[in-house]
């Protein structure tokens, strides 16, 4: 028999990497689509408004003043340096964890989806922060300040969150 009619089986860790990589790439895929489906790509001048434009605070985060969405971003980042530090250890010690039970035969789905609750209630937390860093910024605003605000939330209802070169100053 020659080496040309013998069929070299690929690697079971052959496998699992090229499965991992494949979901790596559909969740960057979905992210990048998700971004051009719902406003766009962030440019130079928008990327200090990340805390501003998080899914946790949605549309209120759009309708802030630039100075309303600065002073949440302070807030934010005053209460989780250590803190992120601790998390983002955390989350990487559940990153290993789940590319070791993704190596399991058989596949233990039931750790994996234990595994990805304990991911998102980390996650959760800093959404919670966010809304929390919202709530505190609109209780510190005047009555004046929440009409104009209120007024905002109700036109980028009726025309959508994308912001243009009359961004809110």
């Amino acid at each position: 028999m020659d080496m040309d009619d013998k069929k070299t089986r690929t690697p079971r860790r052959v496998k699992v990497a090229l499965a991992f990589s494949l979901a790596i790439n559909v969740l960057v895929l979905g992210a990048v689509a998700g971004s051009v489906f719902h406003g766009g790509g962030r440019d130079r001048e928008r990327a200090s408004e990340r805390s501003g434009n998080n899914a946790a605070i949605g549309i209120y985060g759009h309708a802030l003043d630039k100075p309303d969405r600065r002073a949440i971003g302070q807030r934010l980042r005053e209460g989780r340096n250590a803190q992120g530090r601790e998390i983002r250890a955390e989350l990487g010690d559940l990153a290993r964890d789940a590319s070791a039970l993704l190596k399991q035969s058989p596949f233990n789905k039931e750790a994996f989806a234990e595994l990805l609750l304990r991911q998102q209630v980390l996650i959760k937390g800093r959404s919670d922060a966010m809304q929390d860093a919202l709530v505190e910024q609109i209780a510190s605003m005047s009555t004046e300040q929440r009409i104009a605000y209120a007024d905002r939330i109700e036109d980028l209802l009726k025309h959508g969150t994308r912001r243009g070169k009359s961004d809110q100053q």
